[in-house]
C-alpha cells in the first residue's frame, strides 16, 4: 500500500502561515511577560478583588449561583470561623440547595443559646463556616445564612 499524493490541485486551500512544529512556546511566552508585569506593577488580583467587595459592601460567597452576605452583617451577627467537617447526623439543621449548588448544616453552640455554628458545602467541593449569633440577626433578615440559623433555632 503506498501513499498517494495529491498535486496542482487547484480547489484545495493552501495556508500561507504554517506554524512550525514545536513553536508552541509563543503562549508560554506571553504568559511568562505577563506575569512579569504583575510582579513589577506589584498588581494583585485578590487583593483588588477584596477592595472591590469592601467598596461595594456585598461579599459573595462561591463562584457559582451562592449566598450573598452583606458586609454589615459580617461585621455584626456573622463571624468566619474554622471549618469542623460536622457530619449530616451532628447536625440540628440542614439545608440542600441543589439548583444553587450548596448545602448548609447548622448546629446550636453547647452552652451558648444564641449562637449558632453554619458551615456551607458547595458543588465544587469548598467548605465554608460561619458562627451567628442569634440576638443580633433580624426576624426579616435577607440574608441566607441568617435565615438558615434562625431555622436552625426553631428546629432544634
Amino acid at each position: 500500500m503506498g501513499i498517494q499524493e495529491v498535486q496542482g490541485n487547484s480547489k484545495a486551500q493552501t495556508y500561507q502561515k504554517k506554524k512550525n512544529a514545536g513553536r508552541g512556546e509563543g503562549f508560554q511566552e506571553s504568559l511568562l511577560e505577563n506575569l512579569k508585569y504583575r510582579e513589577q506593577t506589584g498588581i494583585d488580583t485578590q487583593t483588588e478583588a477584596k477592595k472591590k467587595t469592601e467598596s461595594v459592601g456585598v461579599g459573595r460567597i462561591g463562584m457559582a449561583a451562592g449566598i450573598r452576605v452583606n458586609a454589615a452583617a459580617m461585621q455584626e451577627a456573622l463571624q468566619a470561623v474554622e471549618v469542623r467537617h460536622m457530619s449530616y447526623e451532628e447536625s440540628d439543621h440542614v439545608k440542600i440547595a441543589v439548583t444553587e449548588g450548596y448545602t448548609l448544616k447548622g448546629k446550636r453552640e453547647e452552652g451558648a443559646d444564641d449562637r449558632v455554628y453554619v458551615e456551607a458545602k458547595y458543588d465544587d467541593g469548598r467548605l465554608e463556616a460561619y458562627q451567628v449569633e442569634i440576638d443580633r440577626v433580624s426576624e426579616n433578615t435577607q440574608q441566607e445564612i441568617e435565615r438558615f440559623a434562625l431555622e436552625t433555632v426553631r428546629e432544634a
